[in-house]
């Protein structure tokens, strides 16, 4: 077992980032909640149209980081990573079906060192994609909201099939290539959506954790807005057709090539009519406001209990989505729609609670910052830095970069460019200062030739599997 570092180090920490109390509390429990497809379309972030309010209520707990990172937009991988702190070329898990425990067997994941640690460390919803029964001391159902033993089948965690069990109106939105790109305005058998199961597993676990008397680290894991996309009518009627405008590509935008995208699912994609791309657009929204419901559910939980006072609070995305943007409606693809996603962190009585941090940070920076808030010590070897500066001075200098990659294809971005250079041949260079939508490709222009050198000494320096 891991030993604590000790207690002055984790009293320090909290005592850059906590205010009004003569000392922070001495073990602080941590709540993790990971969002599956969540892009920053959300009040919070700036979005116009997007309803959150129980995700806005809590961004005045917390620091807002504006610029955070994926280091792989694809479930599986992007979750292995920032629960190792590890770059997907580090573990070598660049693949959507293994298990991390295929790659690196003997890694040490974020919940494995706060249960190694003391902590009651449970999962409820999608935490792993492929599942680390190795990770927990508990495993939630949320099929009947109990416990399950940790060396149960991972098939039997989370009994989602039975949203097949809601009723209203939907329908598939492009051809049968893409199956799963239906939407469903649920009217009856709301009790059988994924999100409302896994926000009442959740407060049945905190309940547990209560009454055990030990620390926690609980992770939940949302499903909504990923497709299909099924949330209640209410939800869907938030967002009436006529009041949602698709994205605009300007005539003279640079042409992206196909081996940028998943080539089927860009053909499904292209055959859309304007009428599908909205219903879809109101559908993604639809499964935000709901998961944002949901959240509240265990946020309202948490603050009835009193335990807001001595938890750490993390809320974030796995990865962003393009919601149309280049014609797209998924991810796994490296433009900025598809690797920004939210990140959320509160601490108890934090001196910066409701601020904005503008730098530009990765997932795998999420580890080592709840390690460190609480006083535990990191297994060697994270590539991830602790963003406790930040939550202590969101001006805090460190390096601005992120690393994404996707099957061979990679990109950085900094302060003010993202690159990328594909398997297929292409690279592409987008001036945020100048194109926020990456609608024109600088990687040709003479004037931007020392930016493009540069990028591309960066990319050669990521990361990569042993061959």
């Amino acid at each position: 077992m891991r030993k604590m570092i000790p207690v002055l180090a984790g009293v320090f920490a909290a005592g850059l980032v906590l205010a009004g109390a003569s000392k922070p509390p001495e073990q602080l429990n941590v709540l993790f909640v990971v969002v599956d497809d969540l892009n920053v379309d959300m009040a919070c972030y700036g979005h116009p149209v997007v309803q959150t309010p129980n995700i806005d209520r809590f961004r005045e707990r917390g620091m807002v980081f504006n610029k955070a990172y994926s280091q792989y937009p694809l479930c599986n991988p992007s979750r292995n990573s920032f629960l190792t702190g590890l770059y997907p070329g580090t573990s070598g898990n660049l693949d959507n079906g293994q298990n991390i425990r295929e790659v690196v067997p003997d890694v040490v994941t974020l919940p494995q060192v706060f249960k190694n640690n003391g902590y009651r460390a449970v999962t409820t919803g999608k935490v792993f994609h492929q599942k680390d029964p190795q990770s927990w001391s508990h495993i939630s159902n949320v099929r009947t909201g109990g416990l399950l033993p940790t060396n149960k089948d991972p098939k039997f965690y989370f009994g989602w099939g039975d949203e097949g069990q809601t009723k209203g109106e939907g329908r598939m939105l492009a051809d049968d290539t893409v199956k799963w790109f239906t939407w469903r305005s649920v009217e009856e058998g709301e009790e059988f959506l994924k999100d409302g199961r896994t926000a009442r597993a959740t407060v049945n676990r905190i309940d547990e954790a209560v009454e055990s008397g030990e620390p926690f680290f609980i992770a939940a894991g949302f499903a909504r807005p990923h497709d299909p996309y099924f949330a209640p009518k209410r939800f869907f009627d938030l967002y009436p057709l006529e009041s949602l405008t698709l994205p605009v590509t300007p005539d003279d935008a640079s042409e992206v090539p196909m081996y940028a995208f998943y080539d089927v699912f860009k053909k499904a994609f292209d055959s859309m009519d304007e009428q599908r791309k909205l219903e879809a657009m109101r559908a993604y929204y639809a499964g935000i406001s709901y998961m944002d419901e949901q959240f509240g559910v265990v946020m309202d939980h948490m603050e009835a209990k009193g335990l807001l006072d001595n938890t750490v609070v993390v809320f974030m995305g796995d990865h962003g989505y393009q919601v149309g943007e280049k014609g797209y409606w998924n991810k796994a693809v490296l433009f900025e729609r598809s690797c920004r996603a939210p990140l959320i962190i509160a601490a108890p009585n934090m001196k910066t609670a409701g601020g904005t941090c503008e730098r530009i940070v990765e997932f795998i920076d999420v580890y080592p910052t709840l390690t460190e808030l609480c006083g535990l010590q990191n297994p060697e070897g994270l590539d991830g830095t602790s963003l406790v500066p930040m939550l202590g001075n969101p001006n805090a200098e460190r390096r601005e970069m992120a690393y994404s990659y996707v099957n061979a294809d990679r990109s950085v971005r900094d302060p003010r460019f993202r690159y990328i250079v594909w398997k297929g041949g292409g690279r592409a260079l987008y001036d945020h200062s100048k194109d926020p939508g990456e609608h024109y490709n600088l990687a040709g222009n003479p004037e931007y030739a020392p930016v493009v050198q540069r990028m591309q000494k960066l990319v050669e320096a990521m990361p990569e599997p042993e061959k």
